[in-house]
């Protein structure tokens, strides 16, 4: 099949769904069009994430670090309040999240 076809066919489908959904949305209540729009963003926003979850786990190693930055998370949420790091514990803690993530930040850069 032609790649040309078959964009050119994609976008005319777009289209008749954007034309059909207009004219559902005109025929709405106001109290139903807001619920229709924030439906219409909730599903935007799974889209946008969708899509930064893909990009994400393209990066090599991007799901290592990331549960092992979560997991150093849930080790610190779950350390008894009465066990204070001292400053150095905290800044050597931080120090090793920084450098997990501008690992994952030079390997989106680099993707």
């Amino acid at each position: 099949m032609n790649l040309a076809w078959v964009t050119m066919a994609t976008e005319q489908k777009h289209s008749i769904y954007l034309s059909e959904a207009e004219n559902r949305l005109r025929q709405l209540s106001p109290d139903k069009l807001r619920l229709a729009v924030a439906i219409i963003a909730y599903l935007q926003k799974i889209e946008e994430n969708e899509a930064i979850e893909k990009l994400l786990l393209n990066i090599p190693d991007f799901a290592e670090y990331f549960r092992e930055i979560e997991q150093k998370e849930d080790e610190l949420q779950n350390t008894p309040s009465n066990q204070i790091a001292s400053d150095e514990e905290v800044l050597q803690a931080y120090l090793a999240v920084e450098k997990k993530w501008e690992e994952v930040f030079r390997h989106l850069a680099d993707s």
